[in-house]
């Protein structure tokens, strides 16, 4: 019975998933968010069409963000191919993770007329929980959204970087 279920399953998910042609070979090692991209917290489509020839294969840029373009086009040039193939790359920006934590306000005796008065000594504020250093991109495998022409489309995530401030900095200027 559940190996009956599992058969059906993976049936099911072979009908869904559209397989890529056997004369497409590609090579996502390497393509990650751009940094600049990330900084300046652009998203959008990158649309390259790679059309092969004999000696090289040519890469054109359909449209796209300026600050985008360079990965994508980097990546597609590893692409071996021997059919005309346009590639969306769809760059998209997730929100950093956070932590709520408690930040004691003023000093000890501050605190202590607070406690006398049966007040708060302490507020709750977010802070980011970024991992500095790494790149946390995330990319999925290409996936096929049209036959004819063929259109595929590669999706690339990664977490915005957290906007620091320190209010005491901000209030002496």
């Amino acid at each position: 019975m559940v190996t009956k279920l599992v058969c059906l399953g993976v049936l099911t998910l072979a009908a869904l998933a559209q397989d890529i042609p056997n004369g497409i070979k590609y090579d996502l090692t390497g393509l990650t968010y751009p940094r600049i991209g990330r900084l300046a917290r652009v998203q959008g489509v990158v649309t390259l069409k790679l059309t092969p020839s004999e000696t090289e294969s040519e890469i054109e840029l359909i449209s796209g963000n300026v600050l985008l373009v360079r990965e994508p086009t980097d990546n597609l040039a590893k692409w071996r191919t021997n059919q005309p193939v346009t590639v969306n790359y769809i760059f998209k920006l997730t929100d950093p993770e956070t932590a709520i934590v408690r930040v004691p306000k003023g000093d000890a005796f501050d605190r202590l007329i607070l406690r006398m008065f049966h007040l708060a000594t302490y507020t709750e504020e977010k802070q980011c929980l970024q991992l500095s250093g790494s790149d946390l991109s995330q990319v999925t495998e290409p996936r096929v959204v049209q036959q004819s022409p063929l259109t595929m489309e590669v999706r690339v995530a990664a977490p915005t970087s957290c906007l620091i401030t320190v209010s005491g900095l901000l209030a002496s200027r």
